[in-house]
C-alpha cells in the first residue's frame, strides 16, 4: 500500500489574495497537548502497524520461497501471490465495518489476532498436499491484517493533534517497512534453519504481539446506536468529504502518478542490466533498501510537521524523478545500481509518509467514517502505483525494441510521469484557489 500504504486538520486552509498556499496547522497550539498524558505520541504508530508489514513481508518474501521449496511450479505460486492482494484490492468495500460497534483499538487488536492465527496456521500445512487450504489461509491473513492498517490510519485521524500527522505518518510508514523486514527475513530464516512449524508460530507472534501497544491508546467508547443509523451518518460524512473541495482535489491527487515510488518493486528485476551479481541485488533491494525507506520515512516524517504537506507531496515526486534522470544517464555498472537504488529508497520512504500526511489533511477531523475514509483515499494512491509500474514496464520494452538502454527508458518514463502529474496538480491548485474569495479579517 502506498503509505501503504494510511485525517485531522483541514486539506486545504484560507487562501490570501496573493494565492500563497498557507498550512492550517498551528504548531503551537498543537504541540503541548501531545505532551499531555490523555494523547498517544506519534512514535505509538511505529509498533501498531507492524502486524500489517509483517503480514506483507510473509506473503511478498517467504512464501514465494517456501512454495517454490515445496515443489509448487512457478504458475502455481504466481496464482497464489496474485490471489493474496485480493483483499487489499477491495479492502474498501469492508472498511465501514471498523467504523461501528466496536472500539478501533480493539478491531485493530481482533485482526492481528485473526490475521496472525491464519498467517501461522499455514506453516503448519503440508505443501504442495494442501496447497488450496494454504492459500485460503493466506488469503484471510492478508486481508485481516490489512484492515490494521485502516485502523491505524483513523486512530491517527482521531486520536493525534494535526500539527503530529507527518511524524505520525513517517512512524506509520517505517513500522511497514519494518515489519516487512521480519516477516519475510526473520521467518524466512526460520523456516530454514528449523522448520516451518517453528516459523509458523514466530509469525502468529511478531503480528500478534506488536498490536498490544494500541492499548495505550486513549480511546472514548462509542455510544451505542443502531447499525442502520451508523451507517446513514457514515455514508453522510465520506459524502461530504469527497463532494468538498479538499474532498475531490484530494482523489486527484491521490490518484495522480506523483510522490509515487513504483519502481521500488522493478529494481530487482534489472540488476543484469547494471551487470549487477545476484548477491549485490539481494543486499541492495533485500535490506539497504529497506533500511533507507525507513530513514526517508521517519526524517521525511517529522520535516512534514513543518512545512506545507500539499507542497513536500508535489516536492517529493520532483526529487523521485530528479532520482530517475540521474540514474538513467548513469554508467549501468553495479556501483551505478547501488547509488541509484538506495538514492531512490531514501526519497520513496518521504514520498510514503507525505502521502499518509496528505491523506489524514485530506479527511480532516472525523470519527464516524475515519476508517472508512482512510481506506477510500488510500486506495486511490494504490491505484496510482499499479498504473505506473505498468507505464514504467512498457518504457522498458519500448528502449529495448529501439536499441535503447532499456533501463533507461523505464526510469525516464518515471520520472515523466511524476513531473507532469506534479505540474498538473500545481496548475490546479493555482486554478481552484485562485476563485477563492478574501476572507474577511
Amino acid at each position: 500500500m502506498r503509505g501503504h500504504q494510511h485525517h485531522y486538520s483541514r486539506f486545504y486552509s484560507a487562501v490570501s489574495a496573493s494565492s500563497h498556499f498557507q498550512t492550517s496547522d498551528d504548531k503551537t497550539s498543537d504541540y503541548g497537548p501531545l505532551k499531555t498524558p490523555g494523547l498517544p505520541p506519534p512514535w505509538l504508530f511505529g509498533l501498531t502497524n507492524i502486524p500489517f508489514g509483517v503480514a506483507g513481508g510473509y506473503t511478498s518474501v517467504a512464501m514465494p520461497f517456501l512454495l517454490r521449496e515445496a515443489g509448487v511450479p512457478v504458475a502455481s505460486i504466481a496464482a497464489v501471490s496474485a490471489s493474496v492482494l485480493i483483499p487489499l484490492s477491495y479492502q474498501f468495500l469492508w472498511a465501514p465495518v471498523l467504523d461501528i460497534r466496536l472500539r478501533r483499538r480493539s478491531w485493530l487488536l481482533l485482526m492481528s489476532a485473526l490475521g496472525a492465527l491464519m498467517l501461522g496456521a499455514s506453516l503448519f500445512l503440508t505443501l504442495p498436499a494442501h496447497l488450496f487450504l494454504f492459500e485460503i489461509f493466506c488469503i484471510a491473513g492478508q486481508g485481516f491484517t490489512g484492515m490494521v492498517s485502516s485502523c491505524n490510519g483513523a486512530l491517527i485521524a482521531t486520536q493525534v493533534p494535526s500539527g503530529f500527522h507527518g511524524r505520525a505518518s513517517g512512524w506509520l510508514n517505517a513500522a511497514n517497512l519494518g515489519g516487512n523486514a521480519l516477516g519475510g527475513g526473520l521467518v524466512l530464516g526460520a523456516a530454514r534453519l528449523f522448520s516451518p512449524q517453528i516459523a509458523g508460530i514466530l509469525l502468529g507472534l511478531i503480528t500478534l504481539l506488536p498490536a498490544f501497544a494500541v492499548l495505550l491508546v486513549p480511546e472514548a467508547r462509542k455510544p451505542k446506536q443502531q447499525a442502520a443509523q451508523v451507517f446513514s451518518s457514515m455514508l453522510r460524512e465520506v459524502w461530504k468529504t469527497v463532494s468538498a473541495r479538499r474532498g475531490w482535489t484530494g482523489i486527484l491527487f491521490c490518484i495522480a502518478p506523483v510522490s509515487t515510488p513504483a519502481l521500488l518493486d522493478l529494481f530487482s528485476a534489472i540488476g543484469d542490466d547494471y551487470h549487477a551479481p545476484a548477491r549485490t541485488v539481494e543486499y541492495t533491494m533485500g535490506y539497504a533498501s529497506g533500511l533507507m525507506t525507513m530513514l526517508g520515512a521517519l526524517l521525511g516524517g517529522r520535516m512534514l510537521d513543518y512545512i506545507d504537506k500539499r507542497r513536500a507531496y508535489l516536492l517529493s515526486g520532483l526529487a523521485i524523478a530528479g532520482v530517475d534522470i540521474g540514474m538513467a544517464f548513469a554508467p549501468l555498472t553495479p556501483n551505478g545500481y547501488i547509488a541509484g537504488t538506495i538514492a531512490y529508497s531514501l526519497v520513496a520512504g518521504f514520498c510514503f509518509a507525505a502521502f499518509s500526511a496528505v491523506v489524514l489533511e485530506i479527511i480532516g477531523k472525523v470519527d464516524g467514517a475515519a476508517a472508512t475514509q482512510y481506506t477510500l483515499f488510500d486506495a486511490a494512491g494504490n491505484l496510482a502505483t499499479s498504473y505506473l509500474a505498468w507505464m514504467d514496464g512498457l518504457g522498458y520494452e519500448y528502449f529495448r525494441s529501439h536499441h535503447h538502454a532499456a533501463s533507461s527508458g523505464m526510469l525516464l518514463t518515471d520520472a515523466a510521469m511524476n513531473v507532469a502529474g506534479a505540474a498538473a496538480l500545481a496548475l490546479m491548485m493555482l486554478w481552484v484557489f485562485a476563485k477563492r474569495p478574501r476572507i474577511a479579517a
